[in-house]
């Protein structure tokens, strides 16, 4: 599932099977009591095992998002085992802790809209000062992770307590196959807040492999949310169909992240001690700290791991210059380099690559994850002023896209690479970028609708 094609065979065979489902959503397949506590019981296994791997990674990448993702993993994981506890069809002739008939109901109703919503609140990565402490070589990574994970432990103990102690109290969302006057409120919200999730990780998580996988785990959670509340009694073709979809979903993460434990000491704002020179005007790394940087990355990654590299001019800066002086050329650099600061992730690495652009390296990220990227910060500088407060100054940015390959000059042919996609940028209007992800250059602005080229 690693090549875009792949993703997008299984995605629509996942839509295609659920649209095949829907004429016998209610159908019965008989009484599988087996089904459900097995079920929850690898779900939580699943999720606590990613819970785990995630914060493994976090101490090793220092990455606010794995720290998130960890967290919202860690408490899907409790929720499960909660869920299991109070099942009455789990433990023989009852529960071994008696919460009411639909304490299980409401489990999953918190369950199946909070872990969509907290994946993609985890995908933010939280305040960029907190995200670059965190990264920071200083970072106490350990203490962030008990921290975090008694947070969960608390919530989790806080929802486990409203539901022993409301017990049997607790509205009925379903009763004899249909939903009641509550379940027709809370099922709207759950799929809400499902396809909200979708929505946010759609338009930011496409650029590292977990985050495409999180995309998909996102998505057979909401067609499994879909599918129970179309179903709603036990043992139909749709209630097994989203206990399937669930287990997926929570295997999916799982194994992108096993799958990468090889690669914790890899990290490329800490790629070499030696090569920490900042730029002095704009506090990015230099040309030779970066370059430093992507040779580290180049060499330390796993096999067939990808390594995007980009190259960022901004548009028109002589022209800037010569208008408002060189201190007005000045403050757009530096502008720049704040704006695409904000925009990167913790692992990827900015540096100078001249002196009017700048060269960013973007681990784990395939071709079309780098567009992405840098498509977001070419429109990120149009779209605003970049000057000072003395002039309203816009401008525009072109960028050229290369990956880094394998060898012992793999990092100079991907530079050479993304300096001739930069070329062909300036050539075809400047205000775009060219990618290998893309067969022609496709501007995201045509020529001449932006300011006068320099």
């Amino acid at each position: 599932m690693g090549s875009t094609p792949a993703r997008r065979v299984l995605v629509l065979g996942l839509l295609a099977g659920c649209l095949a489902l829907l004429p016998f959503l209610r159908e019965s397949l008989g009484a599988a009591l087996w089904f459900l506590p097995v079920s929850l019981v690898l779900v939580a296994i699943f999720d606590l095992l990613t819970a785990g791997l995630l914060a493994t990674r976090f101490l090793g990448l220092g990455s606010s998002q794995l720290l998130g993702l960890a967290g919202a993993y860690f408490g899907a994981g409790l929720l499960s085992v909660v869920h299991l506890l109070v099942l009455r069809s789990a433990f023989g002739d009852g529960p071994l802790i008696d919460a009411g008939p639909q304490a299980a109901a409401w489990l999953w109703a918190v369950w199946h809209g909070g872990l969509p919503l907290a994946l993609a609140v985890a995908l933010w990565g939280g305040p960029l000062e907190w995200r670059r402490r965190l990264a920071g070589p200083t970072a106490r990574r350990t203490r962030a992770v008990a921290i975090a994970f008694s947070g969960v432990i608390v919530a989790v103990a806080a929802v486990t307590g409203v539901v022993l102690t409301v017990g049997s109290s607790l509205p009925t969302i379903v009763s004899g196959g249909r939903l009641s006057d509550v379940g027709l409120i809370t099922a709207p919200v759950v799929l809400g807040l499902d396809l909200l999730a979708l929505v946010i990780v759609a338009r930011r998580g496409r650029r590292s492999a977990i985050e495409r996988r999180l995309l998909i785990v996102v998505a057979t959670t909401f067609a499994g949310t879909a599918l129970t509340l179309a179903a709603l009694s036990r043992y139909t073709v749709g209630w097994y169909a989203a206990g399937v979809l669930d287990l997926i979903g929570s295997g999916l993460l799982l194994s992108v992240v096993a799958g990468g434990l090889g690669r914790l000491g890899v990290l490329g704002v800490r790629a070499d001690a030696s090569a920490g020179e900042r730029d002095p005007l704009t506090g990015v790394r230099t040309r030779a700290a970066t370059l430093t940087a992507a040779d580290h990355l180049a060499s330390t990654r796993a096999d067939g791991a990808p390594l995007g590299l980009a190259l960022l001019d901004v548009d028109g800066l002589r022209r800037i210059a010569d208008e408002h002086g060189p201190l007005a050329a000045d403050a757009v650099l530096m502008t720049v380099a704040r704006r695409l600061r904000g925009l990167l992730r913790d692992r990827d690495v900015l540096g100078r690559a001249g002196d009017e652009g700048f060269l960013l390296l973007l681990p784990d990220t395939d071709s079309e994850g780098v567009t992405l990227a840098v498509d977001r910060a070419v429109a990120a500088i149009r779209e605003q002023k970049v000057g000072t407060w003395a002039y309203d100054v816009r401008t525009t940015a072109s960028a050229g896209i290369a990956m880094v390959g394998v060898g012992d000059s793999a990092v100079s042919d991907g530079l050479a690479a993304a300096d001739l996609a930069l070329n062909q940028a300036k050539a075809h209007g400047r205000d775009q970028v060219v990618s290998p992800a893309r067969a022609l250059v496709v501007p995201l602005r045509r020529a001449g609708a932006g300011p006068p080229r320099g």
